[in-house]
């Protein structure tokens, strides 16, 4: 799968910096079980290390997440180093390699804190470059507030989802399943998903015509590197600034953004990722 590459790209970056930076054990694992049918805001596990430092993993994926607390016990993963769980991102089953980027967004954190480096906090919801009047946007993966957004500030709209349900097409909106779609499309902002469900490189293919392109979510909160490589041109992830509350917010289905930071990172702008961790 063409999604094998990234991984084992993000994977040997993480290992580099978890060479150069004393990482904390793993503290704290939360798993929840993927609801059906979900709706309302989107929902996340987690990965705590020792320091603080977390991570999270998107939790709606589908059927490959479903008992993941049964499959993995977090009690068995507390205490484990991080680098062990980081590489669950390996495997080629969706569940376990959850956890591992969880683990690998927990891993930047704590690399990045050790560094002294903050990430700059997003200026705005589209991973750092605004929208233009002329734009057709395209969205891999359905953001309702971003599209509803989008279409209020008069652009058309093209989103590429996985779920049929979502499909339907009206004046200035299409959502499709055909990634073919987002050749039409000036700006694509992806999820990012696409590192939990091995599609990234398939994606990105589709997305040569636009002028730029930007991944954001939480679960990209790891070092941009490979997607920099990729040609994407920022990465929007999520930067937890209280790792108690936010996860017992997760456990209790609670709002939790307040106890985080969105961050938005831009090819070009800062120092390559393990420069970033280790001093280089």
């Amino acid at each position: 799968m063409s999604g094998v590459k990234f991984r084992g790209e993000l994977l040997a970056l993480t290992e580099r910096a978890a060479r150069h930076c004393a990482l904390p054990p793993v503290s704290g694992v939360f798993v929840p079980e993927p609801r059906r049918a979900a709706q309302g805001e989107p929902e996340f596990g987690a990965v705590t290390l020792a320091d603080g430092s977390t991570g999270l993993y998107y939790a709606w994926l589908g059927d490959a997440q479903c008992g993941l607390a049964e499959r993995f016990p977090p009690a068995a993963l507390c205490g484990l180093t991080a680098i062990e769980l980081a590489r669950r991102y390996a495997s080629e089953d969706e569940g376990e390699r959850s956890i591992g980027l969880a683990a690998i967004n927990a891993i930047t954190a704590a690399c990045w804190r050790s560094a002294g480096f903050t990430p700059p906090a997003a200026r705005d919801p589209w991973g750092g470059e605004p929208l233009v009047p002329t734009d057709r946007v395209g969205f891999i993966g359905n953001f309702p507030s971003l599209v509803n957004r989008a279409r209020t500030e008069g652009l058309e709209v093209v989103v590429v989802e996985r779920k049929a349900h979502w499909v339907r097409e009206e004046p200035g909106l299409k959502i499709t399943l055909d990634p073919a779609a987002l050749r039409e499309c000036t700006r694509i902002i992806a999820t990012a998903t696409l590192c939990l469900n091995d599609s990234l490189d398939d994606m990105l293919a589709y997305c040569s015509s636009a002028r730029s392109v930007s991944l954001i979510g939480p679960s990209a909160s790891f070092f941009p590197d490979p997607l920099f490589a990729r040609g994407v041109a920022s990465v929007g992830g999520l930067r937890v600034l209280d790792a108690a509350r936010l996860t017992a917010s997760l456990r209790a289905r609670q709002p939790w953004l307040a106890y985080a930071e969105r961050y938005t990172l831009c090819r070009g702008a800062q120092p390559p990722g393990v420069g970033l961790a280790v001093g280089c």
